[in-house]
């Protein structure tokens, strides 16, 4: 079974979470990105405790992409940031197939290293083109 991690950022987090539905209905295995929400849960703790939480939910989400057959990036807009292009770095450092809806709208030197580029800003079209291209296996 084909195993798919989704990169984004957080301002995608909507089509994350609809990327992410989609794809489990469609058969794949989906490992989503934690989509922070540190701030809020650390409100009144330490910097300590906000780096610690930062820290363990960057490494979290590091381990899904070593998981993945498939790194996603939902980029409806083609904006890749910070975070995204650290993920990028990591895949690509690990040999993973990284796919994108879109070229990056800013910089050549990440959009190069996307193996698939969809041109694709709408999700649901964008899960049908990846399903075509990465079915999951059927058990017997």
């Amino acid at each position: 079974m084909t195993t798919i991690t989704i990169c984004g950022s957080a301002r995608h987090r909507d089509a994350i979470y609809q990327t992410a539905d989609l794809l489990e209905e469609a058969g794949f295995i989906v490992l989503k990105p934690p989509l922070h929400r540190i701030d809020e849960l650390t409100a009144g703790h330490s910097a300590e405790v906000k780096e610690l939480a930062w820290k363990g939910a960057t490494f979290a989400h590091l381990n899904r992409i070593l998981k993945a057959d498939v790194v996603f990036i939902v980029n409806p807009d083609g904006y890749v940031g910070s975070s995204t292009t650290l993920e990028l770095g990591y895949a690509v450092a690990h040999h993973k197939l990284i796919a994108a809806m879109m070229p990056d709208a800013h910089e050549l030197a990440r959009s190069i290293l996307f193996d698939l580029v969809l041109h694709c800003t709408d999700v649901e079209k964008a899960v049908s083109d990846l399903s075509k291209r990465f079915a999951p296996a059927v058990a017997p």
